[in-house]
């Protein structure tokens, strides 16, 4: 006899309504939904009332497999049906079915289930298993930092102003705490509802933690070898300073790997706030974060000259500060403003292409973003046919940083390259450095294989294992390569890395998403009076797929996010008032939902009566006894004549023996059965037909016909049969 006291009986319910109600959320209309939880709570209840009867555990496994099968026939014909679906409508139809289809399955699986469970305890564990399973499918969309998705949960969260990241917590703690119950419920009211209080404190702990600190989910740091995320090495604010003394090392660690990140890696790392419209000569837009100019005998590092790559940010700001060396706007260039806001630690600030200035702004939203700065950009928008005739290096440049911009290997075979792809510039224009580097450009574009997987790393120098090997790299390795045959050719160049987007990206907004995918390390020259100019490789054969553009509407309310203003529903109207919002929608899936629910569950339980009553027809042998005397009970039932707890069915027999005197008869033959009585095993079928019907003619004398008729039309009569 199950002793599991009704409170966790009653919590073992709602655990499985919860369940079923996130499993099925995604899946079909709320109503449907709704559907699933009230019947999957009734299944659970009437599962520990299953568990007490003498029915086999295999038995109540097959039953749950029938039902389910000639239900979901059922259902199907019904839905097949001309007549039901003119008289219900298509969408009505449909969610009526969909109630009917999933609240079935929940019953059934609750029912199953929390029979077993109650028996075998150690199925517990497949409880807990599987409701964390139906969480994380509900949860997955939101991973890596997609806050709007799944958009059945984000979209009404997002519709009245508020973050998705909050209800997202909310809800993986009363999971938790949902699938801990299943693992503590004790047949002790006062311990079970110990352990509730204790796992309740527990998880308000962790949430008053998370909050007060500011420990909300972020997207995971991702970078790869490129230097740009983590910590700066100095740990706080600085000023940018120019000079001797500065520290350049946290920028130091450009790496050549053989399984480099994959750009599938979506993760969103800072959303970049256009407030010019500006279109890229290339069609990318390029964030310059860092630049890679020192030869150090194995690869190019952050320069330790005073005199170079003055015009890279070496900390974050905590006022206005301007870049040394910046280009100048004019002909070639125009000053836009943009702001960048950082869901991700960095080095160092990054900023678009070219950066003036940096300005610290007010972050109105700590919980999502890490800080937030305003760039001011001098952005290419001459074309590179323009370039054609410029003079390459800085007068500026003292005869030590020209010659640090042209170090390169000492293996001959750069030069050698760089001398045979120079071949196909004209020889009037031979000595022109932007067609040099666009030589060099079109020849890694063409020849080159893009991976990342590469087998360079372990190499002495790993651009030339590359570059005379198989060609096969990733940007480092391209960028690289690039800048030794220019250094070869003469053409002063460095490596500078950031985040590459493609400007199709936009998607018609003013904010652009940067993803840890698009990390990026591309080559540069230098123009006289133009200053650094991006010559990016882009190799015509890839053996990795293209990132995908980022999800449009995540990048809109990141964008909103980060102006500090309401984001707005993803149809652009007006937020609504949070409160009555959701309380309207609520009820409305709660009322249809209930009435849906109601009607699976009133089907459902006349189902179940159904094949009570007409299982003797079907059953054979000794099995046609017993559930003949089930089916009689159910019919006594319906008049109000019950077996008392505690009550053996010979007493019950002999109490109502007065009226019902046929019964005892069958309840002889029925208890027989279960002793090995000779006589009850060889009854013929004709004989318990005989007994169930005087059974049934002495229930008609003593019962008046309306109340046989309400008792058949009461769908619930049979649950209070013992």
């Amino acid at each position: 006899m199950n002793n599991v006291p009704r409170l966790a009986q009653f919590v073992r319910a709602l655990v499985y309504a919860l369940c079923a109600a996130v499993f099925v959320w995604p899946l079909t209309a709320p109503a449907a939904a709704a559907s699933a939880a009230l019947l999957a709570f009734t299944g659970a209840l009437l599962g520990v009332r299953l568990s007490d009867t003498r029915m086999r555990s295999w038995s109540i496994l097959l039953f749950g497999l029938v039902a389910g099968f000639v239900g979901e026939r059922l259902l199907a014909i019904l839905q097949s049906s001309d007549v039901l679906a003119s008289a219900l409508g298509a969408a009505t139809g449909l969610t009526v079915f969909d109630s009917a289809r999933f609240g079935g399955a929940a019953f059934l699986v609750a029912i199953v289930m929390c029979a077993l469970s109650a028996r075998q305890r150690w199925l517990a564990f497949v409880e807990v298993a599987a409701g964390g399973s139906v969480f994380s499918e509900l949860v997955s969309a939101h991973r890596n930092g997609a806050i709007n998705r799944p958009f059945e949960l984000a979209d009404p969260i997002i519709s009245t102003g508020g973050d998705p990241t909050l209800v997202f917590l909310a809800l993986g703690a009363f999971a938790a705490l949902s699938l801990a119950l299943l693992l503590v419920l004790e047949r002790k009211v006062l311990r079970l509802a110990g352990h509730m209080t204790v796992l309740a404190l527990f998880l308000l702990g962790a949430w008053m933690s998370a909050d007060a600190t500011g420990a909300l989910p972020r997207p995971e740091p991702a970078g790869g070898g490129l230097g740009l995320q983590g910590k700066p090495q100095d740990g706080k604010e600085q000023k940018q300073k120019g000079g001797k003394g500065r520290n350049r090392s946290d920028n130091e660690n450009l790496e050549f790997r053989d399984q480099e990140q994959s750009q599938e890696q979506q993760a969103p790392v800072a959303v970049v706030l256009l407030h010019d419209d500006y279109s890229p000569p290339t069609g990318v837009y390029y964030f310059r974060q860092g630049a890679f100019s020192q030869f150090n005998g194995s690869r190019l590092i952050a320069s330790t000259r005073d005199g170079m790559d003055r015009d890279v940010a070496q900390g974050f700001p905590v006022e206005k500060t301007q870049i040394k060396d910046a280009p100048e706007a004019g002909y070639d260039r125009a000053m836009l403003e943009t702001t960048v806001a950082l869901m991700a630690d960095h080095t160092r600030p990054f900023g678009l292409e070219a950066p003036v200035s940096f300005e610290a702004m007010h972050n109105s939203n700590p919980d999502r973003f890490r800080r937030i700065y305003k760039v001011v950009s001098s952005a290419l928008t001459a074309d590179y046919t323009s370039l054609v005739g410029r003079e390459v290096g800085d007068v500026r440049w003292s005869t030590e940083d020209r010659a640090a911009y042209l170090g390169l290997p000492e293996d001959p075979r750069y030069k050698a390259l760089a001398k045979e792809i120079l071949k196909a510039v004209p020889a009037d224009l031979a000595e022109d450095g932007m067609l040099k580097a666009w030589a060099i450009r079109d020849y890694l574009s063409k020849e080159g294989i893009y991976s990342l997987r590469s087998k360079h790393a372990s190499a002495s120098d790993p651009t030339g294992h590359f570059l005379f090997g198989d060609k096969t790299g990733y940007c480092v390795h391209f960028a690289h390569a690039a800048v030794y045959l220019m250094r070869a050719a003469g053409v002063p160049s460095r490596v500078a890395t950031g985040y590459a987007i493609e400007e199709s990206a936009r998607q018609g907004g003013s904010a652009v998403l940067i993803a840890s995918g698009s990390a990026h390390a591309w080559p540069e020259v230098y123009f006289e009076d133009v200053g650094w100019v991006v010559v990016d490789v882009q190799p015509e054969r890839t053996l990795d797929p293209p990132p995908a553009h980022a999800d449009a509407d995540l990048q809109r309310l990141l964008g909103e996010l980060a102006r500090g203003i309401k984001p707005l529903p993803p149809d652009g109207s007006a937020p609504r008032m949070a409160i009555m919002a959701w309380l309207r929608e609520i009820g409305w899936w709660l009322a249809r939902g209930g009435l849906a629910s109601a009607v699976a569950l009133l089907a459902l339980l006349y189902l179940v009566k159904l094949w009570r009553r007409a299982s003797p027809m079907f059953a054979s042998g000794p099995r046609r006894t017993r559930v003949a005397y089930r089916a009689e009970l159910d019919r006594l039932s319906e008049v109000g004549v019950l077996r008392s707890k505690g009550e053996s069915p010979e007493a019950f027999a002999d109490r109502v023996a007065q009226g019902l005197p046929s019964l005892t008869k069958l309840t002889r033959a029925h208890v027989g059965l279960r002793f090995g009585s000779t006589w009850a095993s060889q009854l013929e079928p004709q004989q318990v037909h005989a007994l169930s019907k005087a059974v049934r003619d002495e229930r008609a004398r003593a019962f008046p016909w309306w109340r046989r008729a309400l008792g058949v039309l009461t769908p619930w009569s049979f649950l209070r049969t013992r």
